[in-house]
């Protein structure tokens, strides 16, 4: 178990096991994590925050008694990942995605900012993904700093809502900017993302493809990233790459076959999709 202390202004959190800051931040799951002195300078939840690992240690900057609980969620470190890591060392197909993808931790976001996050992020890369997040925090964020750092927080729905196309197309979304505007407006309506909590992932699914811009893969982010369904398992290019690979001896299989996988994968299913996603983009599975 681990320690969490406050220092400072700083959290530090010792004793963690099985926990790799870079290879969480550089994942694909979150998008405002950046590069910064020895660590990495994120946005989330409203806050911003230097995180630093050394060893077992992580250190978070600025961080007080209010914030520690948040964090800790955030970085799901109450988690016992020990599951996950048996899973795969049992299962030669699964194995050798450990030396490079072991430490990830599913990060809990806010469940609108991974929405429009990953509306924006269809047929698009992770430079103009981050981009066009980040201008659309300056467009209309809340602006605070951090050593010499100038950083937003996301936008809330009525703000994102009230923002032209023109505006939205000046971020660089691109052919989303609509679906990005309705989906805000229909949050702004009543349509609830928190409630999707207390449904059944079938459900949680079904409501979530009903909003503009939102296939099955965003659907599946939505509920893994910010919801809590460990289970849900985003399928795309890479994913469909390695899935083939390691289970199915490159062949193509059926859309069952797949869902046979996942769901021999369990409640777990999900964190498992991040080890083997990060192993398939490191391997680049995803290219012809």
């Amino acid at each position: 178990m681990f320690l969490a202390e406050i220092k400072e202004g700083k959290a530090v959190i010792s004793g963690l096991e099985i926990f790799d800051l870079e290879r969480s931040c550089r994942c694909g799951q979150a998008f405002r994590w950046q590069r910064y002195k020895r660590g990495f300078f994120g946005v989330a939840r409203g806050c911003g925050v230097y995180a630093e690992q050394d060893g077992d240690v992580l250190t978070l900057e600025p961080c007080g008694e209010d914030r520690l609980a948040m964090w800790i969620d955030y970085f799901d470190l109450k988690r016992d990942y020990s599951a996950v890591v048996g899973m795969f060392e049992s299962d030669e197909r699964l194995r050798i995605c450990l030396p490079e993808s072991c430490g990830i931790r599913v990060f809990n976001q806010e469940p609108f900012e991974t929405l429009i996050s990953f509306i924006v992020s269809a047929n698009n890369n992770i430079k103009r993904i981050s981009g066009s997040l980040e201008a659309m925090s300056r467009l209309c964020g809340k602006r605070n700093r951090y050593d010499d750092r100038v950083f937003y927080s996301f936008p809330d729905p009525e703000s994102i809502a009230s923002l032209s196309i023109e505006q939205l197309l000046d971020c660089g979304t691109g052919y989303r900017a609509p679906y990005i505007k309705e989906t805000a407006k229909a949050v702004c309506d009543g349509f609830s993302l928190e409630a999707l909590r207390d449904t059944d992932i079938a459900d949680a699914r079904r409501k979530l493809l009903s909003l503009k811009g939102v296939g099955p893969k965003v659907a599946d982010c939505v509920l893994l990233f910010s919801l809590g369904f460990s289970d849900a398992f985003p399928m795309d290019v890479w994913m469909n790459r390695a899935v083939r690979h390691l289970f199915f001896n490159g062949e193509i299989p059926s859309a069952d076959s797949i869902n046979d996988v996942v769901e021999k994968l369990g409640p777990l299913a999900g964190i498992a999709q991040q080890y083997i996603f990060y192993f398939a983009r490191e391997n680049k599975f995803g290219k012809d």
